[in-house]
């Protein structure tokens, strides 16, 4: 087998049938082309693999990439536009009949996908193509696929007594039934059964109703069983209600049905956390949430799903300290949230920590600031770092009661500094942790409330807040990496989560969206038609791209905060998706530069 027809065994070409590999062999040739020189228009309907050199893809002018050995390309984009391509050196390329490779790929569809799809149809077909690899392909199955491990739903009406709830319980050998009343669904446990012998209550005479809960949450039966377990890690909830599109709740699934399908039980890292009785104890939970992580990724879970898992983990661990640290009276009148990438569920590692700390107006403890400075130091000591601009509850600044913080917001969004900017652009991915949430909930209401006043629309607020999108970095450095005319490392923040991330939270906060995940901003954001379907679906999978390539860069250093990547260090496959990921930042880009005028827009 000659040297060349062994990249008709690589990715993408590896899914090529023997017969396929034949055929489009039999229609290939090397070709050499010498330094600077510019590929025939006569071949913009061929396709290239690089076998040796390297060469430049330019549109319009503008460099769009730089191509090495094991690289391949055409000269179409997926729209029909042209592209131009020129060697930088001596080069050998195989070159494949563009007419043959395309009816190949009519009656192969994993290669039409590879070559031919954009950005988020080729990223969700590889990361099905290795979650099938890993085993992990389960956990991405709609929750009625698994309807052998789902239990049937069993009601009883809610004036039935203790006793006669518990017996259907036992006679169905379930830890739980479904309790009809007029206010809707309700749950009665082993739990409320325990409850229930505490208070040596009556249980011939008692209705169930008065030890069930009723405000329930729930799972869609075509979700993923990723956001059942999502959703049990959040609300900290043991099992919840499967409905059908019409709202009728067709089964239940519980905690140890999920668990079955993870080979690293999260659960048991949030029981540990929650029992913890010490600092000490807690410092076991964060060691096994660095360990999940590893565990996770190394099996092919999906990074936004890793990300989210590990923002509730986080969230027991903040949890538990602080109640560890304060008061119950000052826990329950204050709302503790965490923010930036840790409020948007997008950070898998333990970097800065961003936190803040909001009081209800009127209550006051002389020593919040000594809790406060030992909640810091116990999360440093556990492992998470201080903020390097002191965003951290131990600094007054972000340990302000409601209508303090409200008054300082106001004061931001009208500020022209840049420090303003950094200060709004992190509250607004709070999520809360512990405490009172509707704390938190006053203060977005009046957010999304101020912006719209005439004094922030006077101040050019939302463009001055739109501008670092375009700002922090240009598309075209970023190319020329892959040529080795620059350093050869992408620094993945700047290129490409930095972009996205606050594009979309600008998009957000104009359009009055709640949600912290750029991934359910991005959802809203095209439900509301202010982007198309396809263009957010793009951008979600881009964003997906930089945090794994971040998270797989952090694993294998002591600098848990590194983010660059030298792209000679991936495959092929790797390279090309890096590629079309930072097409993608460049065109999200351009759409955040004409929807806020940036483009004419002075500060």
């Amino acid at each position: 087998m000659n040297h060349a027809l062994n990249h008709l065994f690589t990715p993408p070409f590896d899914v090529l049938k023997d017969a396929e590999r034949k055929t489009l062999s039999q229609a290939s040739k090397i070709t050499y082309l010498p330094e600077n020189t510019d590929l025939p228009d006569d071949w913009r309907d061929d396709f290239f693999i690089v076998i040796k050199g390297k060469l430049t893809q330019h549109q319009n002018g503008e460099l769009m990439a730089g191509l090495k050995a094991g690289d391949w390309f055409n000269l179409k984009d997926k729209d029909g536009t042209s592209f131009d391509v020129k060697t930088q050196e001596q080069s050998l390329l195989y070159r494949i009949d563009g007419k043959t490779l395309i009816s190949i790929s009519d009656g192969n569809d994993e290669l039409r996908t590879q070559l031919f799809a954009d950005l988020s149809a080729r990223k969700s077909h590889q990361d099905m193509r290795q979650a099938h690899h890993q085993n992990q392909q389960m956990l991405y199955h709609a929750v009625k696929s698994i309807g052998n491990h789902i239990r049937s739903p069993n009601f009883v009406d809610d004036d039935a007594t203790l006793y006669e709830a518990t017996a259907r319980m036992t006679e169905l050998d379930a830890k739980h039934v479904l309790v009809r009343s007029a206010k809707g669904v309700g749950m009665f446990t082993q739990t409320d059964v325990c409850r229930a012998i505490t208070d040596r209550t009556d249980f011939h005479t008692v209705p169930v109703r008065a030890y069930s809960q009723f405000q329930l949450h729930n799972i869609h039966e075509s979700h993923d069983l990723s956001e059942a377990l999502i959703t049990m890690l959040d609300k900290r909830v043991h099992r919840l209600p499967i409905v059908n599109s019409a709202g009728d709740i067709v089964g239940v699934i519980g905690q140890t049905e999920l668990l079955n399908y993870l080979s690293n039980q999260s659960q048991l890292i949030t029981q540990r956390i929650d029992q913890a009785q010490n600092l000490d104890d807690v410092a076991v939970g964060v060691d096994m949430i660095g360990k999940f992580i590893r565990h996770q990724s190394q099996n092919g879970m999906k990074i936004h799903l890793i990300g989210r898992i590990v923002q509730s983990l986080n969230a027991h661990v903040f949890a538990k300290v602080w109640q560890l640290i304060a008061p119950a009276d000052v826990v329950s009148n204050t709302c503790l949230i965490v923010m930036g990438s840790e409020g948007r569920g997008e950070q898998v590692m333990r970097t800065d920590q961003d936190n803040a700390l909001i009081i209800r107006d009127g209550f006051y403890d002389d020593n919040l600031p000594s809790y406060a400075q030992a909640f810091n130091d116990a999360l440093y000591e556990l492992g998470y770092p201080y903020c390097d601009g002191q965003i951290m509850i131990n600094n007054a600044q972000w340990r302000r009661s409601l209508s303090e913080f409200q008054a300082q917001i106001n004061s931001w969004l009208i500020a022209t500094g840049g420090e303003a900017m950094v200060n709004v652009a992190t509250l607004v991915d709070a999520h809360p942790v512990c405490g009172d949430a509707s704390l938190l909930q006053d203060l977005k209401s009046h957010w999304q409330k101020a912006i719209t006043s005439p004094a922030v629309k006077s101040a050019n607020f939302i463009n001055r807040f739109a501008a670092p999108t375009i700002q922090v970095a240009t598309t075209e450095g970023f190319w020329q990496k892959f040529t080795g005319g620059l350093d050869s490392d992408v620094d993945l923040k700047k290129a490409g989560i930095f972009p996205i991330t606050h594009g979309v939270r600008t998009l957000a906060l104009e359009y009055g969206i709640s949600e912290t995940s750029t991934r359910l901003r991005l959802k809203q954001l095209a439900d509301l038609k202010v982007i198309d379907d396809k263009s957010a679906q793009n951008i979600t999978e881009a964003l997906d791209f930089f945090l794994l390539k971040r998270l797989e860069v952090a694993l294998i250093t002591d600098d848990k905060s590194a983010r660059k990547v030298n792209p000679n260090t991936l495959s092929a496959l790797e390279r090309d998706l890096l590629k079309e990921s930072l097409a993608v930042v460049k065109y999200f880009k351009g759409f955040i530069t004409r929807h806020y005028r940036l483009d004419v827009f002075v500060g």
